[in-house]
């Protein structure tokens, strides 16, 4: 790997340090060529694997992230810019932080290497190595021209007859192919817009694992009462017999977030364009990464815009610099690896070319639309 360009910060709690790649698609041909099955659908599973293990990678359990600051405190982004007349422009930026400004350097060198060591070879990863280059993937100049943001987060689900925990966050939940949605609907937007994903290694706080705890008494008390007929009132028996599956969903949310060893990140994802951001790319995108199963139904997502210039303003310099926008309870923005997986992810190209998209290519040269 080459050496990557480092912009090297000061903040109030020391330095950071970040890199960039620029993420190109393979030749059809010399990706197809890499499978270890038999056809197409093998190697797509094969893909998908090494994808989740990747993300795998980034996590850490409760045990090594408390007794490991520099490890925690690293942060990836995923970052999408569509550049109408030019192409769709992938990129992944990193930021390491330590209290001084030679650890924050080498900390930000072995994560560079990392990712770059460890990312799917489904795909092309270039370090930028000079300013130039930097700037054009960290999205200087589209952040210089005051884009206006919109978040996407899960939707609450309201759950009545438990009175005093009655909300919890979806999750996170896709399918193998269906992220094709978000960059074809980010590839035509007719101005210029991002798509920028942020995810860091977290726990779940212990005040955040007691009231999931404590939820989970509510939820047995109602079962309880509604075994025993013991309702302290009728409109109590009818709560709880309406939102007999409600009850269940939010059980077994507390038992995925609660099962031992779970590895979380924070992850937040955000879409940012010239002008108003179009309510139609943020459906497509949200629907996209709440999809229902038929073994888990998920309350969907919501979008969240600033509510002044001056919290705009905020957004966009959280965004841009790989923060999180202090716009949401840390355990809504917890995710799990399956729901990393399922939101924090490149689309692949299949050999006719990925339909409505155009994708910038490592190729010199102005970009050939694939569909």
């Amino acid at each position: 790997m080459n050496t990557p360009y480092l912009e090297i910060v000061q903040t109030r709690q020391g330095w950071q340090a970040t890199f960039a790649f620029q993420v190109f698609h393979l030749p059809a041909a010399e990706w197809l060529a890499m499978r270890w099955g038999f056809n197409a659908g093998a190697l797509i599973e094969e893909a998908l694997d090494r994808y989740k293990l990747f993300i795998e990678s980034q996590s850490l359990s409760e045990a090594a992230f408390l007794a490991n600051d520099q490890l925690a405190d690293r942060t990836l982004a995923l970052r999408g810019i569509n550049l109408p007349g030019t192409g769709l422009q992938m990129a992944l930026l990193g930021k390491a932080s330590a209290p001084e400004k030679a650890q924050a350097q080498q900390a930000a060198r072995d994560y560079a290497r990392e990712v770059f060591s460890t990312f799917p070879y489904d795909f092309s990863v270039q370090p930028a190595e000079e300013k130039a280059d930097f700037d054009r993937l960290y999205g200087r100049e589209f952040f210089s021209k005051n884009p206006q943001a919109a978040s996407i987060q899960r939707a609450m689900a309201f759950i009545p007859p438990m009175e005093k925990h009655q909300s919890f966050a979806g999750t996170w939940q896709s399918s193998a192919r269906a992220n094709e949605q978000v960059w074809r609907a980010l590839s035509n937007t007719p101005k210029p817009a991002m798509l920028n994903i942020t995810l860091q290694p977290s726990i779940m706080y212990e005040g955040e694992k007691e009231m999931l705890l404590d939820a989970k008494k509510w939820i047995d008390e109602i079962r309880s009462e509604k075994d025993e007929d013991e309702f302290a009132d009728e409109d109590a028996e009818e709560a709880a017999l309406v939102y007999a599956a409600h009850l269940a969903w939010a059980e077994g949310y507390i038992k995925r977030r609660l099962a031992p060893w779970k590895k979380y990140f924070l992850l937040q994802i955000h879409v940012l364009a010239e002008g108003l951001v179009d309510e139609n790319l943020l459906r497509s995108i949200g629907a996209t990464i709440t999809r229902d199963t038929n073994e888990a139904f998920q309350p969907g997502f919501q979008i969240v815009r600033p509510n002044s210039r001056d919290e705009e303003k905020e957004w966009r310099e959280r965004i841009r610099s790989l923060d999180f926008a202090a716009n949401s309870m840390h355990i809504n923005d917890l995710a799990d690896v399956d729901e990393a997986f399922a939101v924090f992810r490149l689309p692949y190209r299949p050999e006719a070319g990925l339909p409505g998209t155009n994708f910038i290519s490592a190729v010199k040269g102005p970009p050939t639309p694939s569909g």
